[in-house]
């Protein structure tokens, strides 16, 4: 799709209108439906172009539910672009801490500061632009130049490019490009004559309450009577579904705990959660032979790792629990134990005789009260442990611990 390089858009430059329009009454009844029944969202009640370049990354596979709070909070901690481009890393994955893919705060930070620094603080007006920002792919470009620019791009996550194929009975692939260039096609009319942002949050909108992967609600879309999929009865067959290949992943942790303090680290597993903190962590990825379900052995191991790695001895001792979450190509196991350091290394400072510090490419440690614990961008593991096992309540201030 061609770039717009300015802020009232020269439609001449979009891609040339299909045969394969989506009716002008379609889309009427579309954008009636999107009137009267759409959410009240924050985000939808700002044209700011920041606040809506948060709200899109955060809800990159993540809940509505889930983002509603933290993008409120979120934008308090850093009401501006620059704000957040002068924050430091770990300040903003504290507050992201919660919604996961940990990939999008450190891209989005590294953003801030390329706008600040390239752009005068301003967020760029044109998807050709927007492209060069870290992180920012078609999909986001296109919802934020439409959203606040009012630039005719078609923004294709999964709810488009289900409503998109189940409207035209398309049963090809949706990631393929010839495919999502039809989408485009499809949409070029309803950009043309309604304001671009409107008719992606409305397409968006059925398709995460409406149109749905499995179980449509036919009774109650405004599209229905123009829907292909709906005609011949296949819609829960439109797209065709591709299978995930999910990985199981087995986690063994300690829970290092003296005079009332855990210890944590952080980069300890660069490639998987590197500016997460999280307790010691065996993963069975990083060794040749995973310990059996046997708890002596699974004890042995996460020992030897620990004592390895970290170059502390450890005694471990009952096992705390099962912690289990999921990613989006794995699920993971993680199992906890409480565990205390070896002989006279038991230290707060970590100077003790006997107590070295790591180095084993492991750029921080530190022991820390449940409090503090609490203040810290923690990978999923740990949060789950603290709220699961230790019973910590992370939504209520904590008292001195």
């Amino acid at each position: 799709m061609s770039s717009v390089n300015n802020k009232k858009p020269d439609l001449t430059e979009f891609p040339a209108r299909s045969q394969f329009p989506l009716p002008p009454d379609l889309v009427d009844a579309m954008l009636s439906w999107y009137g009267e029944m759409r959410r009240d969202l924050p985000w939808r009640q700002t044209r700011d172009p920041y606040a809506i370049l948060v709200s899109e990354i955060m809800l990159q596979q993540t809940r509505v539910e889930t983002v509603i709070n933290r993008y409120e909070s979120f934008l308090e901690r850093f009401p501006t672009i620059t704000n957040l481009a002068e924050a430091s890393l770990d300040d903003v994955l504290a507050e992201w801490s919660g919604l996961g893919y940990y990939r999008r705060p450190r891209l989005l930070h590294r953003l801030a500061t390329v706008v600040v620094d390239t752009h005068a603080g301003e967020i760029p007006d044109t998807r050709e632009e927007l492209l060069k920002l870290p992180g920012i792919g078609p999909y986001t470009s296109a919802a934020v130049g439409s959203i606040a620019f009012g630039i005719p791009a078609l923004s294709i996550d999964g709810n488009v490019a289900r409503i998109m194929c189940r409207l035209a009975g398309i049963e090809d692939d949706p990631r393929r490009s010839k495919v999502r260039q039809r989408f485009e096609a499809m949409a070029a009319d309803a950009m043309h004559c309604h304001p671009p942002g409107m008719v992606n949050q409305t397409i968006m909108e059925l398709g995460a309450r409406v149109c749905t992967p499995r179980s449509p609600r036919c009774d109650q879309c405004p599209c229905s009577s123009y829907c292909e999929a709906h005609e011949l009865g296949i819609e829960e067959q439109i797209p065709p579904r591709r299978s995930k290949l999910v990985k199981a992943v087995t986690e063994y942790a300690a829970v290092i705990e003296d005079n009332g303090r855990l210890l944590m680290f952080r980069g300890q597993r660069p490639s998987l959660v590197s500016d997460m903190w999280e307790f010691p962590t065996l993963d069975s990825r990083l060794t040749e032979k995973p310990a059996s379900g046997n708890s002596r052995a699974q004890k042995a191991r996460l020992s030897h790792y620990i004592k390895e790695q970290l170059g502390w001895s450890v005694r471990l001792g009952s096992k705390l629990g099962e912690i289990r979450h999921g990613m989006t190509d794995r699920r993971i196991s993680c199992h906890v134990y409480e565990a205390s350091l070896s002989g006279n290394q038991t230290t707060i400072s970590g100077a003790a005789t006997g107590l070295e510090e790591p180095d084993h490419n492991i750029p921080d440690f530190g022991w820390f009260t449940i409090k503090e614990a609490m203040a810290l961008a923690l990978a999923a593991s740990a949060r789950k442990t603290l709220t699961t096992l230790l019973d910590v309540d992370l939504t209520t201030p904590q008292g001195p611990s």
